[in-house]
């Protein structure tokens, strides 16, 4: 049972999905694939939405990503960080690169954006563009690095790389490849997960449509990770605690069995916001409400959103969710986010 004590119940991060929409092909996230109009909501909303949201917090630390398909194809997005760094949050952002010439890098770093973290996959050039699906995004990803590092004042430039089939012999050296480069904060891990806007399959690696991604060797994964969690112990800059690496280590072995030792740690720390504007706690069950209809104090406490956080607490699927992005380390009952 997770103790949850009364600041728990304020959420620590929240995760703003500006846009779905996205110029790359990832094999890993169909999300290219999802053609409707998903730039919904405006600026101002978001503006309003983050106000209401500060309201909520006060003066509890809340991190706040923008995420998408890619955020930078958002119209207004570094206003929008902008009002969220005058309001007080730490800010983040995920990014595939592609589009980061040098004055957009100005722009980012004129945002105050705090951190922003880079997908990338491999340090071999046709690795991870046959991954992101388009020839050329490791070159432009490498200048975009660059570029960021000139401009930047307190920005954190980081690195996120998603573990599976195709890149696992090039995970000690890229994470050796970050560790050595000053201009790099450090690295995150992700475990692959079922692709992003695909029917959810319980034994979705298993799918001859995605099974590619799913490592085959599954002892060859354990020496990996093995190393990688010997590289965290003497200082190298991964960002995940060793304790969710040895979750990944458990994942891989056995995906179809529950890795916590209790219950899913969603439903409390952390809220994401689609760009229609639905609010979810986790996106496996029924939205919590929409920012355009009730303030974010009403419909957290909520009745019903506890009947969904009930919900939550009964469910033992291991979703990409709660491995990866809103990781909490159990052994130190600490949450973290990579």
């Amino acid at each position: 049972m997770i103790n949850i004590k009364p600041e728990d119940l304020i959420p620590k991060y929240c995760d703003l999905i500006i846009i779905e929409n996205c110029m790359l092909r990832c094999r890993m996230c169909q999300i290219w694939k999802h053609t409707e109009n998903t730039d919904k909501i405006s600026i101002e909303e978001w503006k309003n939405f983050i106000t209401t949201l500060k309201e909520f917090v006060g003066n509890n630390k809340m991190q706040l990503q923008f995420v998408g398909g890619e955020p930078l194809l958002k119209r207004g997005i570094f206003d929008l960080i902008k009002f969220a760094a005058d309001k007080g949050f730490s800010t983040t952002m995920t990014s595939n690169g592609f589009i980061i010439d040098e004055a957009m890098a100005k722009d980012i770093a004129d945002s105050r954006l705090n951190n922003i973290a880079l997908s990338l996959d491999s340090h071999r050039e046709e690795i991870h563009d046959y991954l992101r699906g388009v020839k050329g995004v490791y070159r432009n990803l490498m200048d975009a690095i660059s570029y960021l590092d000139r401009h930047r004042d307190k920005l954190d430039i980081n690195i996120v790389t998603v573990i599976m089939q195709d890149n696992l012999d090039d995970l000690v050296e890229l994470a050796t490849r970050v560790n050595n480069d000053e201009r790099l904060s450090g690295i995150s891990f992700l475990s692959v997960a079922q692709p992003f806007f695909t029917p959810s399959e319980n034994r979705w690696y298993e799918n001859p449509e995605y099974s590619f991604l799913w490592p085959k060797d599954i002892k060859k994964v354990h020496s990996v990770i093995d190393e990688l969690i010997y590289l965290k112990s003497n200082r190298y800059k991964i960002s995940n605690p060793i304790s969710q690496l040895k979750v990944f280590k458990a994942y891989f072995d056995k995906p179809d069995a529950f890795v916590k030792r209790t219950q899913c740690n969603l439903g409390y720390n952390s809220i994401s916001v689609k760009c229609t504007g639905q609010i979810f706690l986790c996106f496996s069950v029924d939205p919590i409400g929409n920012i355009r209809d009730q303030h974010i104090k009403e419909i957290w406490f909520d009745k019903a959103t506890e009947a969904i956080r009930e919900k939550i607490r009964n469910c033992k699927e291991n979703c990409k969710l709660m491995i990866n992005c809103f990781f909490e380390d159990e052994g130190e009952n600490k949450s973290g986010r990579n």
